[in-house]
């Protein structure tokens, strides 16, 4: 009974020590250079068959929207490894691609990437990949060197939020995080295999700390088009329908002209960053190109020598202002539909729109049916002022004309009452027509005496 307890324990012994054998002999067995990054618990392993063309991976990573690793000192032409969750969310999708300058890295079918069993998310959120990549030790624009002892590597983390997909062709937002370090590729080197799961440094050099990036340009891109929206686009309706001076108006329209060229151009030079951006061909840039027209016209229709052409032209700048403005809020919302933003900044943006353009409508009623404040100036300056003393004068004339006719009536009366000659019809002028007598009407008394005009 004893020797049968003492085989027993002998037997449990061997059993728990037999995971820390097989762990021991894959180590010793399948060579690896494994990088390590303790900050995101994030492994890249590499085992470089030398028997075959074919180059094992073994990686680890917290499941954000994307995670990259690269065979290169830059982006430009290095062949990179990018994982991101499965449309499903409950594996990975590998993608090999070829970088850019400073641009998105694109899908290449040069390289046989092959997933292998045990790739897939676990219950933590992380990535876990086993994958076998064939003719990948060369690609279009770059090699892999497996005789170096320092092969230059990249790494590459995108946003907090999960792109779900299965194409491997799958747009990436800008990385948020990346890095450099070399890989000895010497050590890397032998039986073909897929490294072991080890979370340490071995046969890898970090070149600096993680560095933080900053999509600078599409940001600027965002707040400027938003402020000039959003803000300075309702201030320039509201000045000019309340302020008489015409000049704020205009000030305030070329200040609005200058944001939209500087988003206009910022919107631009990121286009190029993106695969999916630079044929020009997305809705966000068709509506943006579409908007120019509107835009323009707007600017083209206060010219005096063209607003003279017809009295219509000057009636269409409102409808101008307005189509340019729900074109431009469109294609701001196209625009973060194209940039993968999510779901509550998109919300915002929608309920901002609503609420400005509510307040421009109201605004803009109110001003057609009083008139804006410098027309409403010009009429009391044309028709007030000008007319006033047109008044003025035209009874001063009426009163004249008056007091002419009583006296010419009145000097006829007395010439066939006296019998005077001729003279008297051509009495016109004379002071004394009015109704009281004056100094003409008693010199008139007295014939013999010579009447003069004034």
């Amino acid at each position: 009974m004893a020797n049968l307890r003492a085989r027993v324990g002998a037997l449990v012994a061997i059993l728990a020590f037999f995971p820390f054998f097989t762990f021991a002999q894959n180590n010793t067995t399948v060579a690896a250079s494994t990088f390590f990054l303790s900050e995101t618990e994030t492994q890249f392993s590499i085992n470089v068959a030398n028997d075959s063309d074919d180059v094992f991976i073994y990686s680890t990573s917290p499941a954000y929207s994307w995670v990259g690793f690269g065979f290169g000192a830059k982006m430009e032409n290095s062949l990179m490894f990018i994982m991101y969750p499965s449309k499903d969310g409950d594996n990975v999708t590998i993608s090999p691609r070829i970088g850019s300058k400073k641009a998105e890295p694109t899908f290449t079918s040069a390289v046989d990437l092959e997933v292998l069993p045990g790739t897939t998310v676990n219950d933590n959120g992380m990535f876990v990949l086993r994958a076998v990549c064939r003719k990948c030790r060369t690609w279009p624009g770059g090699f892999l060197d497996v005789k170096s002892t320092a092969q230059p590597m990249i790494y590459a983390f995108g946003h907090g939020y999960p792109l779900y997909s299965d194409s491997k062709s799958a747009n990436l937002k800008r990385h948020i995080r990346y890095g450099h370090y070399s890989m000895d590729m010497v050590a890397a080197t032998g039986l073909g295999g897929v490294p072991a799961n080890s979370p340490m440094l071995s046969g890898v050099q970090l070149k600096g700390k993680m560095t933080r990036d900053h999509d600078r340009a599409n940001l600027a891109h965002a707040i400027i088009g938003c402020l000039a929206l959003f803000v300075i686009w309702p201030l320039n309706v509201l000045f000019a329908g309340f302020f008489k001076n015409i000049r704020i108006h205009v000030g305030i329209s070329v200040v609005i002209m200058a944001f939209l060229v500087v988003a206009y151009a910022l919107g631009i030079s990121t286009s190029a960053q993106f695969n999916r951006s630079q044929d020009y061909k997305t809705p966000h840039q068709v509506f943006a190109f579409i908007a120019l027209a509107p835009i323009v016209l707007m600017s083209l229709l206060p010219i005096p020598s063209i607003s003279k052409l017809h009295t219509l032209i000057p009636r269409l700048h409102t409808p101008m202002v307005s189509t340019s403005f729900l074109l431009l809020v469109l294609t701001g919302g196209l625009g973060l539909h194209l940039s993968s933003q999510a779901r509550p900044v998109i919300l915002g943006y929608t309920a901002v729109s609503l609420m400005v353009f509510i307040f421009i409508t109201v605004l803009t009623s109110c001003i057609r049916r009083r008139g804006s404040a410098y027309a409403r100036a010009n009429n009391r300056k044309r028709v007030g002022e000008e007319d006033d003393n047109m008044v003025m004068l035209k009874k001063m004339d009426e009163s004249r004309s008056s007091s002419k006719a009583s006296f010419t009536q009145g000097s006829g009366t007395q010439s066939r009452e006296f019998g005077a000659d001729g003279q008297d019809r051509n009495q016109r002028g004379l002071y004394g027509g009015g109704t009281m007598p004056g100094p003409q009407y008693l010199l008139n008394m007295h014939p013999g005496v010579p009447v003069h005009k004034w």
